[in-house]
Formats: structure tokens, C-alpha cells, sequence
């Protein structure tokens, strides 16, 4: 199968939150069943070629745009361990002059309308012809009614298979909610970034608007949780970290990150306090107000909080202002990869306010490196975190209303938990066993590709979804 990816995030090359994340891990593990993956991504400020081992094209492409040729440069690149080719679509107007992935909504409507419309373009220059089109993310669903316009005809797309998959709806608004939902209702198949995520989308628990378009798309709408990517996140082989360490030997080397990380960030405080750790998107539906709201409360305790968050400028500055306020509290409102991973590694515990937390992946990782999380209990959270007080097996706390009042008292009963060292360590233990494998997120998605296809050659009656998606 020739399957193309089209997203506005891939890690390494560009990353915000946890789709690039999905977009990396998804497409990696179906081209080790054996099928072609290509992927597309604006080349943006921030993606170095010299850097990231990506070559330009030696071709110059044209695409006419409001009556105007606009001339667009096609970088090439291949996602680290693996055989993905990964390509970056070029523009110094919209893309390469900004280090930034996100602008505001009127310049990123421009922007990534722009993206739609190149991407495709450069798709039937190149010949690819693929099978099925995977757009991740509601700024890629111009591409919808592009592909399905009468008056744009591009060579190789007429008989391509679309799979919209929806990661975020909270910040879909105005005229890209209309495009989403067009993408909904026109897409071959649907997909939300977790089961539990599919069924509040379905009562529309977010009030994003989606609900009666999903609902018309019964048999062709479905959740697939998503699985972490341990070739980038795991404490056993990973050498951003101080010591590596194993969820069946990790006190001496949670113990060495914990200390390497007051150290990286000038906390002279005692190693044997409770480390809370943030990394997050500074915005609403992050709950980023619960939080800020929270901290002084939570700062009054014997405790430390080291947040890495990046968003609304307005957050940022609240939250620059609690560190200059509380000693206990450092905070680094530029996003670093490496010192994400160091705070799950040092953290013992990691706290996530998310309202939507759709898929959960910023959970799994720290989860992985043994900090037990503190979550809102919504999304694909649902899934993943057995509170330890309801289940005697588990391996995290959640709270049910995102309130500062439910987030510090869910606070106040983790640090009843480190007190007590023998259920201290089994909670760990806990977190770190939960295997997301589990889930088996590429092989879902090989379903539903292969379900798509069935549907568009069968000449008899069209089969159905295969009833054991979830088994």
C-alpha cells in the first residue's frame, strides 16, 4: 500500500505536542509491515537542512494561487530509525521565515491554506499515486474538498482514499471549524486519537460542535488509542537522560535524574522533597487556567514544581511571575525536547491538567520513566490512569472536576502516597508496567486502511468495518 501522511507537526523536525509525536511513531511502525509511507510537513524556520540531514529537491515547483505564481522549494528527508520519507513543503511567504509552528488563527488560515494546496500539487509533480491520504489535525482539511473539488483535477489523487484523523477539537473555531467538519462529513473514514475521546466527541462533551456531523458517519467513525513511541521514549536506552534504569531496578537512577535535573535548572534544594514536574501547552483547553490557579496553593506545600510549557503569552507571564514569587517553583516557557524527557525521568510525579486530553501521550511517556501522574479524568485518560485510591493496582491519581480545589487535593493525597515508601514503590512500578503496546495502534489503523480499499474496489455488497477493531 503507498500511504501518504499529511500533518503539521513530525517529530524530530517539528514539534508543539503530542501529535508529532503520533504522526513519527504511526508512521514508522506501518512501514514496518511492509507498506510505502510518505510524509508532509511544512518546512518551517526552525527545521535546519544542514542539521537534520534533509536535501532540497533540485527542482523548483509553481503553483498558481489567487491568480499569482508562487515559487516552492520541496526538501527531503528520512525519519530517523526508520525508511519514512519525510518531505517539507517550502515558502519563504509562509513557512521558512517563522521559527514559530503556530501564529495566530488569521495567519495560520493563510498559512496552512497555503500548505493544503502546495502539498498536493507537489504530490502529482512527484508522481506518488497514493492509496490512501492520512491528514492528521484540522489544519490539514482543506485538503478534503481539494481532492474532492470538480474544478481541481490532480494526476495520480482521482481514485485516493481519505482518512481524517482528529486530535484536537477544542481550539476548532470559526472558518476552520467549517472546513473540519466538511472534512468529516467528505472523508472515507474517521478517526479520534483515542476510544474514549470518540465517545465524548459523539455527545459532544467539549461543545466543539462535531457531535451531528459524527453521527452521520456511523460504521465510518471510530477511536484508536494511541501507543508511545518507546524508540524515543524509554529509560532503559535513553542517553538524554543522566543514568538509564528499568521499571524492575529504577530507585538508583530515578534517584540520579532527580538529582541531574535540580542541578540543570539551578534548584539548590533538598533532593528528598517531592518533585512535581509539567510539561504541557499553555492554553484553556490544557486547563493551563485550573493550573496557574493552583500553584500558589500547591507552592505552600514542602514541594517542588518545575514546569516546561509553552502557548498563551498571557499564561506564560502568570506563570513567570509565580516563579519569581515562590523559590520552589522554576519554570522554562521554551519547549526542549531532551529537558522533557529529563523532567519525566526526574519528576516523582508529573501532573496533567489537560480538560481534553484526547490521547494521552505526555501521560504514557512520564509514566514510562516511573513519575506517577496526576490527570484530569478525561479522555484517553480514562484508559490509561487507575487511581490508586479507587483500584488497589494503580498506577496513578485522577480528579473528576478541573478545579483548583479537586487539582490540590488531588496533590495533597499524592504526597499521602510518598510518605509511604512501600506503596510508593509499588505505584511506581505500577506506572512504569502499564504497556501501551497494548493497544496495537498501527495494526488498528492497517484495518481501517485495508477496510477503506475493500469498500472502493468491491463490486458486490461493501463489507462492513471488521467487527474485532478493538480485539
Amino acid at each position: 500500500m503507498n500511504i501518504v501522511f499529511i500533518a503539521p507537526e513530525c517529530f524530530p523536525f517539528a514539534k508543539v505536542g503530542s501529535l508529532a509525536d503520533f504522526v513519527a511513531m504511526l508512521s514508522k511502525d506501518i512501514a514496518q509491515e511492509g507498506h510505502n509511507i510518505k510524509v508532509f510537513i511544512p518546512r518551517y524556520g526552525c527545521i535546519d537542512p544542514s542539521i537534520n540531514h534533509i536535501e532540497r529537491i533540485p527542482s523548483d515547483f509553481k503553483i498558481t494561487i489567487n491568480n499569482s505564481q508562487i515559487l516552492i522549494s520541496v526538501y527531503k528527508g528520512i525519519l530517523p530509525d526508520s525508511f519514512v520519507s519525510i518531505y517539507f513543503i517550502e515558502s519563504q511567504n509562509n513557512f521558512s521565515n517563522s521559527k514559530e509552528i503556530y501564529l495566530s488563527d488569521l495567519a495560520d488560515d493563510e498559512r496552512f491554506g497555503f500548505f493544503c494546496l502546495s502539498t498536493l500539487e507537489i504530490i502529482s509533480k512527484l508522481n506518488i499515486d497514493p492509496d490512501i491520504v492520512h491528514l492528521f489535525n484540522s489544519r490539514t482539511a482543506q485538503i478534503v474538498s481539494l481532492l474532492k473539488s470538480k474544478n481541481i483535477e490532480y494526476t495520480g489523487l482521482n481514485k485516493t482514499s481519505i482518512l481524517f484523523t482528529i486530535n484536537n477539537s477544542s481550539s476548532v473555531k470559526g472558518e476552520l471549524l467549517a472546513k473540519t467538519k466538511s472534512a468529516i462529513n467528505n472523508s472515507d473514514f474517521i478517526t479520534a486519537t483515542s476510544e474514549v475521546y470518540a465517545e465524548e466527541l459523539i455527545r459532544d462533551s467539549y461543545k466543539d460542535g462535531f457531535s451531528e456531523t459524527l453521527v452521520q458517519k456511523k460504521g465510518q467513525f471510530y477511536g484508536i488509542n494511541s501507543s508511545l513511541d518507546e524508540t524515543i521514549y524509554n529509560p532503559e536506552i535513553d542517553k538524554d537522560i543522566a543514568q538509564p534504569y528499568s521499571k524492575n531496578y529504577f530507585s538508583a537512577g530515578k534517584r540520579k535524574c532527580k538529582e541531574d535535573l535540580l542541578e540543570l535548572i539551578e534548584f539548590e534544594s533538598n533532593s528528598q522533597l517531592p518533585l512535581f514536574g509539567i510539561v504541557t501547552r499553555l492554553s484553556t483547553d490544557k486547563g493551563s487556567n485550573v493550573l496557574v490557579n493552583a500553584l500558589p496553593q500547591i507552592a505552600h506545600l514542602n514541594v517542588l514544581l518545575v514546569l516546561l510549557c509553552k502557548g498563551d503569552s498571557s499564561y506564560e507571564m502568570e506563570l513567570n511571575k509565580l516563579a519569581s514569587k515562590y523559590k520552589n517553583i522554576k519554570v522554562s516557557t521554551a519547549f526542549n525536547h531532551i529537558l522533557s524527557k529529563k523532567i519525566y525521568a526526574g519528576s516523582d510525579f508529573f501532573i496533567c491538567p489537560s480538560e481534553q486530553n484526547s490521547a494521552g501521550e505526555s501521560v504514557l511517556a512520564a509514566m514510562k520513566y516511573g513519575a506517577v501522574p496526576i490527570a484530569f479524568n478525561a479522555g484517553a485518560i480514562k484508559q490509561i490512569i487507575k487511581d490508586i485510591y479507587i483500584n488497589t493496582e494503580g498506577n496513578g491519581i485522577t480528579y473528576n472536576e478541573s478545579t483548583k480545589e479537586d487539582l490540590f487535593e488531588a496533590t495533597n493525597r499524592a504526597l499521602q502516597l510518598y510518605k509511604n515508601k512501600e506503596k510508593w514503590t509499588l505505584l511506581i512500578k505500577n506506572a512504569m508496567n502499564f504497556d501501551s503496546k497494548e493497544f496495537a495502534t498501527a495494526k488498528k489503523y492497517m484495518k481501517c486502511y485495508e477496510h477503506i480499499l475493500e469498500k472502493r474496489t468491491s463490486t458486490s455488497v461493501k463489507p462492513e468495518l471488521p467487527a474485532n477493531l478493538y480485539q
